[in-house]
């Protein structure tokens, strides 16, 4: 798995061992999304809190307003700051939103200047339903706090002196509720960006272990990983071993058998009676096939054989056809024929041209393997069935699958899957039935090229499914 810069950097400073590694990669998730979330709690709250306090606050603006008739100083009424002063003029960069205030009998000429333009101008002016004074102020300075800028509310006294208040804490900057949402989510998702490699990368090395496709762990890997890979290594150089010594034996078996059954064929000959000889005869050739069969089981990964590019369709219609020169019933069904009508020339009518794709059936693998796994499905499907049909398609991108189907008998569905095991045959026992390795054999042949071997109840007959990977890519 490749892993971006910064977190390779990440995890080459934390701890070799899963066992740190994971511990401490909870607790950065959980800091990072507490972060997250404590900070969009905050700035959310808070903007809400001030505009609950601006609200709630028109009595203390109607105070401001009622004594600046008589006090001339600059006085504190919390949460607003107010002084009077000989006019009034906004800076050149300022925005002034204009207002007339009716506050019961009384009509002021107002204005709120902010220091960049205001979000919703239309919050600062009165609604159609009459207020009292302290209703009708409380709106405006929750208008003016929603605007989330700096800003001042200027009131124009009669004797020209004008009456200036602002509210630290309530009319400033902050961040809307739609934009700290969004700083919200950005965060978590940089927060997730984050964590993801690091949390794939814990995964990746036993991923990596259980593909077929195996890759070398990179050194960030952790140190549980790498002992896993170790013992894998090592138990596959066991079973090697293991499966070279037993091909070996039997390889030796079957060798040193091969003396005392030539010497029983040939004793075989001196007997008088013909029955008897036959039945020597037919155990001498069983026992040959059980040794030879098993050895050819067990030695079949290992038989050398060079992989090529080759279209399976064309490998069935070979092997198809050299059936059906011997006599035997063997059909096989191009993939997707098209049959499209030609243009009439001056040489004669128009008629059909049939197109087969064969190029759909390309992969690369070992034709000779694959040749004798279909041999074996064809053989068992003439064997019990007298007829076999064969038909090649393709589920997926890389997955070509291959039918072989008879009409036999065929194999009740609680033994469809042991009969794929060595030594056990669908059928009866008599002569010619085989040793019961032909099915095993085919299922080695299709695990080599990654994929498998099914059998279905075709009702009747028997379907047996061949799937094998394209492996182009």
């Amino acid at each position: 798995m490749n892993v971006p810069h910064p977190a390779q950097w990440a995890l080459s400073l934390l701890p070799q061992a899963l066992a740190q590694r994971l511990p401490l990669l909870v607790i950065a998730s959980f800091l990072m999304g507490g972060l997250v979330a404590t900070w969009t709690s905050y700035n959310l709250f808070e903007r809400r809190a001030a505009l609950h306090s601006a609200e709630t606050s028109g009595g203390e603006l109607q105070q401001i307003i009622q004594a600046a008739h008589f006090v001339d100083t600059q006085q504190d009424t919390p949460p607003y700051l107010w002084s009077k002063t000989t006019g009034f003029a906004a800076d050149s960069d300022a925005h002034t939103v204009p207002l007339i205030l009716t506050l019961g009998a009384v009509r002021y000429r107002a204005a709120v200047v902010f220091d960049q333009r205001p979000k919703r101008p239309d919050l600062l002016r009165a609604g159609a339903v009459s207020q009292s004074a302290s209703d009708r102020l409380g709106e405006l300075s929750k208008g003016i706090s929603r605007q989330d800028g700096k800003a001042t509310l200027v009131l124009f006294l009669r004797d020209g002196e004008a009456l200036t208040i602002t509210a630290p804490d309530l009319w400033r900057d902050r961040l809307g509720e739609t934009t700290v949402a969004l700083i919200g989510i950005a965060a978590f998702i940089g927060v997730i960006m984050a964590i993801l490699p690091l949390a794939l990368n814990l995964a990746a090395p036993f991923q990596t272990l259980t593909s077929k496709n195996r890759e070398p762990l990179t050194s960030l890997a952790s140190s549980e990983a790498q002992m896993a890979r170790d013992h894998i290594v090592r138990l596959k150089e066991r079973f090697a071993i293991e499966q070279d010594k037993r091909v070996r034996g039997l390889a030796a078996i079957s060798h040193d058998l091969r003396t005392p059954v030539t010497r029983l064929r040939l004793r075989t000959e001196l007997l008088p009676e013909d029955i008897t000889r036959d039945k020597f005869t037919a155990d001498l050739d069983e026992i040959s096939s059980i040794v030879d069969g098993a050895l050819d089981l067990l030695s079949i990964r290992h038989q050398a054989e060079t992989s090529h590019r080759f279209s399976l369709a064309a490998l069935l219609e070979s092997l198809v056809d050299d059936y059906r020169d011997t006599g035997r019933d063997v059909s096989f069904h191009w993939p997707e024929a098209l049959d499209l009508p030609s243009v009439p020339s001056i040489f004669g009518h128009s008629g059909h041209v049939t197109i087969r794709a064969s190029g759909e059936s390309m992969m690369r693998g070992q034709p000779d393997k694959l040749r004798r796994a279909l041999s074996n499905l064809i053989d068992n499907g003439l064997k019990y069935g007298g007829e076999v049909t064969v038909s090649i398609a393709s589920p997926k991108a890389d997955l070509l699958q291959v039918e072989v189907r008879d009409h036999g008998p065929g194999i009740a569905a609680d033994r469809l899957e042991s009969v794929l095991m060595p030594f056990v045959r669908g059928h009866g026992h008599g002569a010619g039935d085989g040793v019961g390795l032909g099915l095993s054999i085919t299922h080695e042949i299709a695990e080599l090229h990654g994929g498998e071997l099914t059998l279905e109840d075709a009702k009747p007959g028997l379907r047996a499914i061949l799937r094998v990977k394209r492996g182009l890519s």
